[in-house]
């Protein structure tokens, strides 16, 4: 009993821990690492396909695409600007993310990984940020806009470090 208490705080913990991480009052889904995975996944069968390397995700990229995702399912928006007027570069500094290189893909509205891919495989910009030659790190974020919108919110974010 005390060992499934204990669970039960971690848990909680841990959630209220991701939550602060991404923002506050952000909603994140239950299958938020499924749905990466299955994004990262697809993603690099693309790069593959073309002799690319994989990506490799990168805490600091989930951290700025998280936050991004949050902000942007916040305003229902697939905006690059953040709320505070942001762009990517002040988001990957904010997060100690040193780069040479680094490009976002915004999305709302795909219902999974493979669909996110797919719909930016069919937009050109989208697409050369995918198969950016010199990314090697690769971050997710994923949100769901307020009700009775409830719409996935999905950020890309690719780069290659100092």
């Amino acid at each position: 009993m005390l060992k499934s208490m204990r669970l039960a705080a971690f848990a909680v913990s841990t959630v209220l821990c991701l939550a602060g991480t991404a923002q506050a009052g952000c909603t994140i889904p239950p299958n938020a690492d499924a749905m990466q995975k299955e994004l990262l996944s697809h993603l690099n069968a693309e790069r593959k396909a073309r002799g690319l390397s994989a990506l490799t995700l990168s805490a600091k990229l989930d951290k700025a695409a998280q936050g991004a995702a949050c902000d942007n399912a916040k305003r229902r928006s697939i905006s690059h600007v953040s709320s505070d007027g942001g762009t990517l570069k002040t988001r990957l500094r904010r997060v100690g993310y040193g780069f040479r290189t680094a490009a976002e893909n915004t999305g709302r509205g795909s219902a999974s990984g493979a669909r996110a891919v797919e719909w930016w495989m069919n937009s050109p910009h989208h697409k050369d940020n995918i198969l950016l030659r010199k990314a090697r790190d690769v971050g997710i974020g994923i949100a769901v806009s307020p009700a009775p919108d409830n719409k996935l919110h999905w950020i890309l974010v690719v780069g290659a470090s100092k």
